[in-house]
This record gives C-alpha cells, sequence and structure tokens, in this order.
C-alpha cells in the first residue's frame, strides 16, 4: 500500500472512530437524564409513612421524579453521575462505527455498492465485536454492583 493510500485509509477511520466516539457522547447526554430517573426507580423502597408525596426522595411517576428532582436538586441533578456511561459509551460506540465500517468493506464480495445483506451482515458483526469485547467489563461491573448481596 502506498504511503498516500494508507494516509487516506487512517484519515477515514479517524473519522469513524470520531464519529462513533461523539455519537455515544451524544446519545449518553441527552438519554442519562431517564435513565437516572430508571434507576431511581429501581432502587426506591415503597415508604410507610403518611407524607409520601411530600417526600423527595419518593417517586409516584415519571413526570413527578423529573418535578422533584428539578425542585429539590436543580437543573444539572439530570446528569449526575454521567462520567461513568460517557467514558464508557464513547470508546463503545467509536469501535461499533469502526467495525461496522470493515466489515462492510469485508461483506461486499466484490461489488461496488452495499446491497441490504451487506449492511445487514456488517451489523451483525459489529454488534457481535461489541459484544465479544464489552461483556466481560460488564460482568465485572454486575459483580461490583453485587459485592455484599446473597449470591444465589
Amino acid at each position: 500500500m502506498s504511503a498516500k493510500n494508507e494516509k487516506r485509509v487512517l484519515k477515514h477511520a479517524a473519522m469513524q472512530i470520531g464519529a462513533g466516539g461523539s455519537a455515544g457522547f451524544v446519545e449518553v447526554c441527552i438519554m442519562h437524564p431517564l435513565d437516572l430517573v430508571k434507576t431511581r426507580f429501581q432502587i426506591q423502597t415503597t415508604r410507610i409513612s403518611v407524607n409520601v408525596a411530600d417526600d423527595p426522595h419518593y417517586y409516584r411517576s415519571i413526570a413527578d421524579c423529573f418535578r422533584k428532582m428539578y425542585r429539590h436538586e436543580g437543573f444539572l441533578s439530570f446528569w449526575k453521575g454521567i462520567l461513568p456511561p460517557i467514558f464508557v459509551e464513547t470508546p463503545k460506540k467509536a469501535l461499533k462505527f469502526f467495525t461496522f465500517e470493515q466489515y462492510k468493506q469485508f461483506f461486499l464480495f466484490g461489488s461496488k455498492t452495499a446491497t441490504p445483506l451487506t449492511f445487514s451482515l456488517a451489523g451483525l458483526g459489529a454488534g457481535l465485536t461489541e459484544a465479544v469485547l464489552v461483556n466481560p467489563f460488564e460482568v465485572v461491573k454486575v459483580e461490583m454492583q453485587e459485592i455484599g448481596r446473597a449470591h444465589v
């Protein structure tokens, strides 16, 4: 491969990685408030107090959770704990975008244009690659979250 062609390939790969990383970053920034609300509902315990409606940490609905978080914790509370998801999703999406493009070239089977089969196989390959590389980290994360709980 010539130096000029190699430089073009590296530039294209950097663009794919940058686009994927940017997509992961934006996704986390937009979706984190909903994920935070979901998590708060998952860890919420039922209260037996008389004034449940006044408790700033007891939520009756999604809208109630958003309202109470904004009122008692401020606007930026919707992005509490955002750094770990950014550190995970940004490289994960970068990897997925990059591998998708590489698999797409591989599954052209000599054709100049991609077919639906090409896109399907490239998506499958990128998803499998992501799963194989990311799953060990997910297992460790879950194990660390489970410390202190009795295992069945």
